[in-house]
């Protein structure tokens, strides 16, 4: 009898810690719907998921850098024109989350974006800083075009 109890408790921890690794965060919840305002087409909610002070910044062209300059401006009015721009320039580009990571405030996502005027499909590789279920910086650290 006590077996049967000891691995019925492994088992409950086993399944306990799954669910846990598996839980999504905060963080993770935020960048799933800053993703889905922008694959909505929703402006105002894309600009509302981010903080005044966001900034966005897109890798240089060459592969030794991480991290470029700001694409999206220096203040949320700056921020909110150029967003208003890219989607009324690009309505039918999507962003299709292939995996979240997250640690603490930072998370990565593996993201496939489609939709574009060459109609080519992308592979990006994006890192997500989030706080106070904000987006507050977001690195577009690699691209692959296919």
């Amino acid at each position: 009898m006590k077996l049967w109890g000891a691995l019925a408790l492994a088992a409950l921890l086993a399944v306990s810690w799954l669910a846990l690794a598996q839980a999504e965060s905060a963080q993770e919840a935020v960048v799933r719907r800053y993703v889905q305002a922008w694959n909505d087409q929703n402006v105002e909610g894309f600009l509302a998921l981010a903080s005044p002070n966001a900034r966005t910044y897109r890798r240089d062209r060459d592969d030794d850098g991480l991290a470029g300059r700001s694409i999206a401006g220096d203040d949320a009015g700056a921020r909110a024109r150029f967003y208003r721009s890219a989607f009324a320039r690009r309505p039918h580009v999507r962003v299709d989350i292939v995996q979240l990571q997250a640690v603490d405030d930072m998370v990565m996502s593996r993201e496939r974006v489609s939709g574009g005027a060459d109609g080519k499909v992308a592979d990006e590789l994006t890192v997500y800083q989030v706080r106070d279920r904000k987006i507050c910086n977001v690195w577009h650290v690699k691209r692959r075009s296919r």
